[in-house]
């Protein structure tokens, strides 16, 4: 980021216009309370930085659970291959209402991904890599912000296998996944790349790009 700063200075202008456009005398005094009042303020990189934490937590959080939830009641009243169906035609549909809900683009990212649309770009599978590199020392995930330009930022939170059910999609025949639901999965994803996983391995990771103007209205 470039500046240390963003400086507010519309609503002054506003004020000003608003004011001496009327038919009252201007009280130079009033003016100069105001002005100090609605002084221009600079907000530190360090603050817009944690509100992008902020708000990508909530929406990778909200979004996560929006989607366990549905999961589950596609399993509840189908089965596995019911929440399959679920993920091919209902998934990204469900993501893009909550992309526009949120004012945000909200990607789940893989490098063993089921559909095509979450195969990550250059940065994500950089970072998915660092995620896995730091895995693999043991070493604790966490959610990571980068600054993408002058106008959004890059929000990422790790995807874990960590609920039992889920590798009946995403196991292998040992733990969970039989042949018949992999033969199925396949009839929707025929370049399905991923199962073989166990409790506790990086699934992927949610890919949230906020705009700055989002952030900074929300400050």
């Amino acid at each position: 980021m470039k500046s240390n700063g963003l400086l507010f200075f519309l609503p002054v202008l506003v004020w000003l216009l608003t004011y001496c456009s009327s038919d009252k005398k201007v009280d130079q005094q009033a003016v100069k309370e105001e002005l100090k009042k609605r002084e221009i303020k600079k907000i530190p990189e360090a603050e817009i930085i944690k509100k992008v934490y902020d708000i990508g937590e909530e929406i990778a959080s909200n979004a996560q659970k929006t989607l366990a939830k549905n999961l589950k009641s596609a399993i509840v009243s189908g089965g596995v291959e019911n929440a399959i169906s679920f993920c091919n035609i209902k998934a990204m549909p469900l993501i893009d209402s909550l992309s526009k809900q949120y004012g945000a683009e909200i990607k789940r990212v893989s490098m063993k991904y089921r559909n095509p649309n979450d195969k990550p770009n250059e940065l994500e599978q950089e970072i998915l890599e660092a995620y896995a590199a730091q895995l693999k020392d043991s070493t604790s995930l966490k959610t990571n912000v980068q600054v993408l330009d002058d106008n959004s930022f890059l929000f990422t939170k790790p995807i874990m296998i960590t609920n039992p059910l889920c590798l009946n999609c995403h196991g292998m025949e040992s733990n969970g996944l039989t042949k018949e639901t992999r033969d199925f999965i396949l009839t929707k994803y025929a370049d399905d790349k991923a199962t073989g996983y166990k409790l506790g391995e990086l699934r992927g990771m949610w890919s949230i790009t906020i705009p700055k103007k989002k952030v900074v209205l929300s400050m």
